[in-house]
């Protein structure tokens, strides 16, 4: 925990720089000057652009932590603060049927596969994890969305999901909206985990221990979601920690299809406005989510492995 607080320090400081080195909120007014260098100037002392690259930082964190806040989106026209926490929130309604979704369907098939090795069903699964693995995402998201969003209502007269935008005004048209953009992000999920969890289950299940709860007589269920389960699931934290802090970052590629207002989205649009404050929120917010979770997975391997725990 002593150690995340430095490293969430340092990476603050090299996001800052990174993003000052490419990124130029002037790359407008270059061709009009110098007709235009009030504008210019103004832009330069705003983000102190007049300043080394490397002590940016400092006059960045300085203005930060004295009440200043995130500063002002050029791009959206609204302040970081308010644009983080409403994309923030769009991006979250989505990450979080995603992961949970990913997370039990996976778990379920890692499972499944390694008590019925090289049976029909382990083959099976298999195969479409390898199609998942190869399917770039936005491939994934157009056939779902032209699928659900536009076929069924050709075939069957039907539209039980939206394919764009926020629409929902209540609970079941907001779930109507969520849907397609989440189970475009969980099968991504899946295809991974699944297959890390089949090879850590396996090697779990071969485990001296596990051929001594056998013999005691215990239950093949007991043998697997008691005693199995704990010591294969290590792997599976590490990617889900990993999946999860991506997922509340935001999706470029599948927000940018299904026309979601996250932050993946936002990111996109900041980008290439060259807006400096935006960006510089959304990729320390991704940076500090990154070294969370980190964290987070690193105390549940004491929770499911008391010799991690003890070492």
């Amino acid at each position: 925990m002593l150690i995340s607080v430095p490293l969430l320090v340092i990476a603050m400081y090299l996001v800052h720089v990174g993003v000052s080195a490419t990124v130029d909120p002037r790359s407008d007014f270059y061709l009009c000057l110098p007709r235009c260098q009030e504008g210019f100037d103004s832009i330069t002392e705003t983000y102190a652009l007049d300043t080394n690259i490397f002590l940016r930082p400092f006059t960045y964190f300085a203005s930060l932590f004295s009440g200043d806040g995130l500063g002002f989106s050029s791009s959206v026209g609204e302040p970081v603060g308010e644009v983080m926490r409403t994309r923030g929130w769009n991006t979250a309604m989505v990450a979080i049927p995603a992961f949970l979704l990913g997370a039990i369907l996976s778990l379920l098939l890692s499972v499944y596969s390694a008590r019925r090795q090289y049976s029909f069903g382990d083959y099976f699964f298999t195969s479409l994890s390898f199609i998942g693995f190869a399917m770039p995402s936005f491939v994934l998201a157009l056939i779902i969305q032209v699928i659900f969003g536009v076929k069924l209502e050709e075939w069957f007269g039907i539209k039980p999901f939206n394919t764009g935008r926020k629409t929902g005004e209540n609970f079941w048209e907001l779930l109507r909206d969520i849907t397609l953009p989440a189970v475009s992000l969980a099968i991504l999920g899946i295809a991974a985990d699944s297959r890390f969890g089949r090879s850590s289950m396996l090697e779990t299940l071969n485990q001296d221990y596990i051929r001594t709860a056998r013999a005691k007589g215990l239950t093949e269920r007991t043998v697997v979601w008691k005693h199995a389960l704990r010591n294969g699931l290590i792997p599976l934290v590490t990617l889900w920690a990993l999946g999860f802090s991506a997922l509340l970052s935001g999706s470029v590629v599948t927000e940018s299809i299904f026309s979601w207002p996250g932050i993946g989205q936002t990111f996109l649009r900041a980008l290439g406005d060259s807006d400096l404050d935006l960006l510089m929120a959304i990729v320390m917010f991704t940076g500090v989510l990154t070294v969370v979770f980190n964290l987070i997975a690193d105390v549940l391997y004491g929770v499911l492995d008391p010799r991690i725990r003890l070492g």
